[in-house]
């Protein structure tokens, strides 16, 4: 493969924009699915799944705050191995929600669990090869090519496009999920619904997991480019590493019972739709 074209898709929507900050965002997303399916498991009884999503998320929690005593700045390199592989948690995290909802609504055998983790990793395949595929074929470089001094334009028309796609996706997304729970369906088909939706909703998030091809290039052509900051600081003292810490776990803490009680109530939400798809 010619360097210029790994360079090419490495220098290709280039952002700065993530760093261990947004871990520490996307940390309560997954406190929040991982509070809620937490309390359909006791309903149920069935904790095996449940109980692994929770614990990969109290594991995001302590990393990401490990990293953030450890790093001040990320190199090159580790902007886009965070990038890539935040983006490779996410798809795994989502997928465990997808088992975990299999679970504890129950009546699965397994080839339909082994089915659904033999789709994930399809679809993760394909993604990474596609990608691959179109760096060893220089369609970045083309890319680079042609929008050569033309870069704010196409930012602004691609984010644009972005939007509206996504605007499109969540108003098919919301009129298909009223659909399925609030018209006569039997329960087994929401279920399938919601487990695939979420199956589907973690590939998209996790779009950006392909940028490990990026860290891998940086790192085999050695290619230069700025560090960023690991995340913004806060004004004051620099504390210590252990005290960083202590303060870190009792913000978790406290988030935690705030996702626990939102979880409570969605739960019992979620009880009482059950119970009307069941009449």
């Amino acid at each position: 493969m010619k360097q210029e074209y790994a360079e090419a898709y490495i220098r290709w929507r280039d952002t700065d924009a993530f760093n261990l900050d947004m871990l520490s965002m996307i940390a309560g997303v997954y406190g929040i699915f991982s509070c809620i399916i937490l309390g359909l498991a006791v309903m149920s009884h069935r904790f095996i799944f449940p109980s692994i999503l929770f614990l990969l998320f109290l594991t995001h929690c302590i990393l990401t705050a490990a990293l953030k005593n450890r790093y001040c700045e990320l190199t090159y390199f580790q902007k886009f191995l965070n990038i890539g592989a935040s983006g490779l948690f996410a798809r795994f995290m989502f997928l465990i929600i997808s088992l975990s909802l299999l679970e504890v609504t129950g009546g699965h055998r397994i080839w339909y669990y082994l089915l659904l983790v033999g789709v994930w990793l399809l679809l993760n395949i394909l993604d990474f090869w596609f990608t691959w595929w179109r760096i060893r074929k220089g369609r970045f470089y083309e890319i680079q090519e042609r929008t050569k001094g033309k870069e704010k334009q196409r930012t602004k028309s691609v984010s644009l496009i972005a939007l509206c796609s996504i605007g499109g996706l969540t108003g098919i997304l919301g009129r298909e999920f009223a659909r399925v729970f609030f018209a006569d369906v039997s329960q087994a088909f929401a279920v399938n619904f919601i487990v695939w939706l979420c199956l589907v909703l973690g590939m998209v998030i996790g779009i950006s997991s392909s940028n490990l091809w990026k860290a891998y290039y940086v790192k085999k052509y050695d290619i230069q480019g700025e560090s960023i900051l690991a995340y913004i600081p806060k004004p004051g003292k620099k504390q210590t590493v252990l005290h960083s810490i202590l303060r870190t776990l009792g913000t978790l803490g406290r988030i935690l019972l705030i996702l626990i009680a939102f979880s409570v109530g969605a739960t019992l939400v979620v009880f009482f739709i059950m119970e009307y798809l069941l009449k």
